[in-house]
C-alpha cells in the first residue's frame, strides 16, 4: 500500500463522519421543530378545552338556576307557600326547606365553578348577588336557608354564604327561626 492511499482512506473516513455529524444535527433539529409544534398544538388544544369548560359551567349554572325559577314559575302551591305571610305548617316548611336547599346546592355548584376557574368574577359575582336577593324575596326563605346550613355547617364557610352567615353568627349553634304571625307581620325578611 502506498502512503497516499492510507491518507485518502483518513480523508474519506473524516469526511464521512462530519457528514454523519451534520445528519444527526439535522435530524435533532427537525425533531425539536416538531417538537415545538407539537407543544404550541397541545397549548392551543387546552386553552380551547379549558373555554368550553368554562362556557359549559355556565351554561350548567344558568339551566339550574332556570330551573329552579321555572319551578317557581310552573307550582302554584310552591308560590303560594314561599309568598304566605305568618306561620307554616310542618308540610309547608319542609316544601320551604327542600326548595331552599335546592339553591344551596346550586349556590355550592358556583362556588366550586369559581374556586376550579370554570366561572369568571362576574359570573362569581351574579350568584352571590342571587343569594342576597333570594333571602330576601320570600318571608319564610331565609329560615330555610338557616336550616340547611345548620344541618350541614361544613359548607357556611363557603364565601358564597357569608351573606347568610355574617347577619346570623348563631346559626350554627341555635335551631332556625321560622317566621311567626307576630314577626311575619312586620314584613320583615330578617330573623
Amino acid at each position: 500500500m502506498h502512503q497516499g492511499e492510507i491518507g485518502e482512506d483518513n480523508v474519506n473516513w473524516e469526511a464521512a463522519g462530519a457528514l454523519g455529524e451534520i445528519v444527526s444535527a439535522i435530524a435533532v433539529l427537525a425533531t425539536l421543530l416538531y417538537l415545538a409544534t407539537q407543544i404550541r398544538q397541545a397549548k392551543e388544544q387546552t386553552k380551547q378545552s379549558n373555554e368550553l369548560s368554562r362556557f359549559s359551567a355556565a351554561r350548567d349554572l344558568h339551566g339550574q338556576f332556570n330551573d329552579l325559577n321555572r319551578l317557581i314559575a310552573t307550582d302554584s302551591s310552591l308560590r303560594q307557600v314561599l309568598v304566605k305571610p305568618g306561620e307554616l305548617s310542618a308540610e309547608e316548611r319542609e316544601q320551604v326547606y327542600a326548595y331552599a336547599m335546592m339553591f344551596c346546592n346550586v349556590w355550592m355548584s358556583a362556588q366550586a365553578a369559581y374556586d376550579n376557574g370554570l366561572t369568571d368574577e362576574s359570573g362569581y359575582a351574579a350568584a352571590a348577588k342571587d343569594v342576597r336577593v333570594e333571602l330576601n324575596r320570600w318571608p319564610h326563605f331565609r329560615a330555610g336557608v338557616d336550616e340547611w346550613l345548620s344541618n350541614y355547617p361544613e359548607n357556611s364557610h363557603m364565601p358564597i354564604f357569608q351573606s347568610v352567615v355574617a347577619p346570623h353568627p348563631k346559626h350554627q349553634t341555635e335551631p332556625p327561626k321560622w317566621p311567626t304571625e307576630t314577626n311575619a307581620s312586620t314584613g320583615s325578611n330578617r330573623l
